[in-house]
């Protein structure tokens, strides 16, 4: 009984003791806690200012990019009507050499102008405010071949669309979209024999998949990554373009939240494919 009680008597004070550290552990792990999230708050707060200092660089840079490649228009316009006027009143007076040195002037300023019109169209994409809405991509990309074939009459190119692509987005920038899709795949046909183009869909894990496929000149896979980087040329001079169409795609489907990535192997065509949510 002796043993007993001492037991029990031990017991208490050890007891007492516990309920006498709780409080301070309680204590403790509070002030830990708001420690924690002071820090928290913090962090999130210096997270805003840079988003904020972000968006408000993107913005000036989107602003400069508009308004440097706007201001370029009138003088390039002079250079080529002084071009112009000199192939057309003082033909006769040039050398051969000197002729073949306007024709080339005048082919850069075309050039030049066409990537500002390029630029242009790629700082508008995050300008526009989305009007989500139901869009037939099936008559989007009719009408992109319909003006592709008036501006080449001579070419031949076996055009397959599937009916019925209906997706939710921006009419105006999936226009856009389909337009430089389509004229990438007609650019990169031009030297092939029997050219072939086609928009089609697939279900992959039960999401739509749009696809523009062609048979044509293809490019290095190794180089996919750098596909829809501005001023990036998978293909020498020979083929016009700077590389801005394709980054307008990717911009256009970066709005969109969807995504878009291309396969090919050289001389064996491409396919791009992207998916809208």
């Amino acid at each position: 009984m002796r043993r007993s009680g001492s037991g029990a008597g031990a017991a208490q004070p050890t007891a007492d003791m516990d309920m006498q550290r709780l409080p301070l552990e309680l204590e403790t792990h509070q002030a830990e806690l708001e420690l924690q999230n002071r820090e928290l708050q913090a962090a999130w707060e210096k997270a805003d200012e840079r988003a904020h200092s972000l968006d408000l660089v993107v913005k000036e840079l989107e602003s400069f990019s508009y308004a440097v490649s706007h201001d370029l228009r009138a003088p390039l316009r002079h250079i080529n009507g002084y071009l112009s006027i000199l192939a057309h009143d003082f033909d006769s007076y040039l050398p051969e050499e000197a002729r073949h040195l306007l024709e080339r002037s005048r082919r850069a300023t075309s050039d030049m102008s066409r990537l500002i019109d390029e630029l242009l169209e790629l700082a508008k994409v995050n300008r526009i405010k989305i009007k989500p809405s139901m869009v037939n991509l099936s008559g989007l990309a009719k009408k992109a071949i319909e003006q592709l074939s008036e501006g080449a009459p001579g070419r031949r190119v076996e055009v397959v669309i599937a009916e019925g692509l209906f997706v939710q987005g921006d009419p105006a920038l999936l226009n856009q979209l389909m337009w430089n899709l389509l004229e990438n795949a007609w650019k990169y046909t031009s030297t092939t024999v029997a050219a072939k183009i086609e928009v089609g869909r697939l279900i992959v894990d039960d999401k739509l998949v749009i696809f523009v496929k062609d048979n044509g000149v293809g490019f290095d896979s190794n180089y996919k990554d750098n596909l829809f980087d501005p001023f990036q040329r998978l293909h020498g001079r020979e083929f016009e373009g700077n590389g801005i169409g394709l980054a307008t795609v990717r911009r256009i489907i970066d709005r969109h939240q969807g995504r878009i990535w291309a396969e090919s192997q050289k001389g064996e065509g491409a396919i791009f494919f992207f998916t809208l949510p």
